[in-house]
């Protein structure tokens, strides 16, 4: 049965108070501005504001008004999260996305993977062209846990510049960074355990708490400064956080990049309330700065940080190459890691170290990261000039991704099903949280060949985003 009227209104508010559209101690539009606004009577509007005070979320002022309430929201109740056939879950629309992204006819908006032109494809054709001919034996060898040790040297140079000083070693090879964010998981936690993550989060992280039987509490997230760490500590106060994972660049879906104190902060309260921090740094390399950001990794003085990331996008998707530099867990992820995939294929890891030693990597990122600032530009215009008015855009400042915030009465699902009619892939906001507080936003991949045809794809979406209003 649909809830009342004054609790549809009082839900909306609550969201764009949870969202930082009104920050605490801001004030909320009175009664008869709501009124004409929702074009609902004034009665209505008393009973869902009435219900947000109950809800404690805000407060009435005597011949002032009301306003939101000056304590920070604190964090739901960790929640298991459990599979079910609703069609706006997050493995539905994953499914769907993962046969859209097999679609050559599809605008291909949706999936987190770069075109192959942004991909060194002929470099590694040579590469491996070249061990094929001149080492064939090279696929019949299994290159065991952890790992080949050329490309571990070549990972362990690379991280110095993310401030990072590590030997071969302290590098586990995986099977892409959602391996060694699920390695991670086993290593710290176990079935029950509570796990912080950001909000709106990377899907796979969802996915990979609920294989584990983990519970998960929502933190939410900036596109401006990032985690929110007064929820966290609060969460962590609260419920025991057993490890908190977090993107500190360029985070997927908002690109957020927190700042240098927020870095130290967080490393702090990890240490303060004994959870782990579970790094995923995979977009890290991609930043638009001529110096990449540091890695939180690299502030590690308690060896407890888990760093994860891969070359998955910026090098070869489909290599499927990844490393989890584990600190004190090193010993356990590697045994996991030994157990569920005994080793990772011989001839990708060597022709990705090849194509690292060589120097041409560097030159390879240079040159994608400013196509990737051009396309943001572009789709940027688009967006302000052809979606309707009050929609945002996150401002990333790095990788390829961008957070689309619609009007709240526009529904990113039925803007995901129609736009699949017209052979345009997104990705709504539902997969990215447990709950439906994202249901007007979407992500959109950017780092596309970018013509005419997407031109008029994203028009296209503007118009279907119009439709809803109309």
């Amino acid at each position: 049965m649909d809830c009342p009227l004054y609790e549809k209104i009082a839900n909306q508010i609550e969201l764009q108070i949870q969202e930082g559209i009104f920050l605490p101690g801001a004030k909320i539009p009175s009664v008869r501005k709501s009124s004409k606004q929702m074009e609902v009577s004034v009665a209505t509007v008393l009973q869902a504001y009435s219900l947000l005070e109950d809800r404690g979320a805000i407060k009435a002022r005597p011949q002032k008004g009301y306003f939101v309430q000056e304590n920070r929201l604190q964090p739901k109740e960790p929640a298991k999260i459990a599979p079910t056939q609703n069609d706006a879950t997050i493995h539905t629309l994953l499914r769907r996305l993962l046969h859209a992204s097999q679609d050559d006819d599809i605008i291909q908006f949706g999936a987190a993977i770069p075109k192959s032109q942004f991909l060194p494809i002929r470099q590694l054709q040579r590469s491996v062209g070249r061990l094929m001919r001149l080492e064939p034996e090279i696929c019949a060898a299994y290159e065991f846990t952890p790992g080949s040790l050329s490309l571990r040297r070549q990972i362990a140079i690379r991280m110095l510049d993310s401030g990072c000083q590590l030997q071969p070693d302290d590098i586990t090879i995986t099977l892409g960074c959602q391996n060694a964010l699920m390695l991670s998981l086993q290593a710290v936690a176990k079935a029950g355990d509570t796990i912080a993550i950001e909000s709106p989060a990377y899907h796979g992280v969802l996915q990979a708490i609920e294989v584990l039987n983990l519970k998960a509490v929502e933190i939410p997230c900036s596109a401006d400064t990032g985690i929110d760490l007064d929820v966290l500590e609060n969460a962590a106060k609260e419920w025991g956080v057993k490890a908190c994972i977090v993107t500190p660049n360029n985070q997927n879906p908002i690109g957020a990049t927190l700042s240098h104190q927020a870095r130290q902060r967080l490393i702090q309260q990890s240490i303060q309330f004994g959870f782990t921090l579970i790094e995923d740094d995979v977009y890290g390399e991609l930043s638009y700065k001529d110096k990449r950001e540091r890695a939180l990794k690299a502030d590690d003085t308690n060896n407890t940080v888990i760093y994860c990331s891969s070359f998955s996008k910026s090098i070869a998707p489909g290599f499927r190459i990844g490393w989890i530099v584990g600190g004190q867990f090193q010993a356990k992820i590697e045994h996991y890691a030994y157990v569920q995939s005994l080793a990772i294929p011989t001839l990708t890891q060597t022709a990705i170290a090849n194509f690292l030693e060589n120097g041409a990597y560097d030159r390879h990122l240079r040159k994608t990261r400013q196509t990737y600032q051009d396309n943001l530009i572009r789709c940027q215009a688009i967006i302000h000039e052809h979606f309707p008015t009050g929609t945002t855009t996150s401002q990333p400042k790095g990788g390829f991704l961008l957070w689309i915030t619609l009007p709240s009465s526009v529904n990113a699902m039925t803007l995901h099903i129609q736009a699949l009619e017209k052979k345009i892939g997104l990705l709504p906001g539902l997969a990215f949280s447990l709950t439906a507080q994202f249901d007007h936003h979407f992500r959109l991949n950017y780092a596309l060949t970018w013509d005419n045809k997407t031109d008029a794809a994203l028009k296209e979406l503007g118009k279907l985003c119009q439709q809803q209003l109309s």
